[in-house]
């Protein structure tokens, strides 16, 4: 099987907040960190944090030693010195190495437009138990990098 037919999936908890959060944290703290520090840094949303160090290492923003340390790659440094803009257009030229956005961007660069229906179907795809969540994160993060947004009336979404 193809690399393409095991994409890595968004857990439906991660957003784009947490990630860039997690980087600026690494950068803070010399650019390669133990991730048992970061437990004792985030607190409360230290159950959050292996999916996290998931999603910034499947997005190349982050690569994880043998040790278990995790360090900033260059990507990830771009990320964190960029301004918003930047940091935008940095995330939609990468974002589609996951799922489920390989897939709707798949899908909208060819239909302009999709009713909520489908994208809800494409999101239970992926999140047969956790799928209204996971469309909110999902938004979320079509929103951040500028990729999708869902029309004013809730009844498309739109590529952008």
């Amino acid at each position: 099987m193809s690399h393409s037919e095991h994409a890595y999936v968004l857990p439906p908890v991660v957003q784009p907040d947490h990630v860039l959060g997690f980087l600026e944290v690494i950068n803070n703290l010399t650019g390669t960190v133990d991730p048992m520090y970061l437990g004792d840094i985030l607190g409360e949303k230290i159950d959050l944090l292996p999916h996290v160090i998931d999603v910034a290492s499947h997005l190349g923003l982050i690569e994880v030693l043998e040790n278990g340390n995790v360090r900033l790659t260059q990507l990830g440094k771009e990320i964190v010195d960029g301004d918003v803009q930047r940091v935008k257009e940095r995330m939609r030229k990468i974002i589609d190495k996951i799922e489920p956005f390989r897939t709707i961007i798949k899908v909208l660069r060819r239909k302009k437009r999709i009713i909520v229906e489908e994208f809800m179907e494409i999101a239970e795809r992926f999140y047969p138990y956790n799928t209204t969540e996971a469309v909110k994160t999902i938004l979320e993060w079509g929103a951040f990098a500028e990729l999708f947004r869902m029309s004013p009336d809730d009844e498309y979404v739109f590529i952008t």
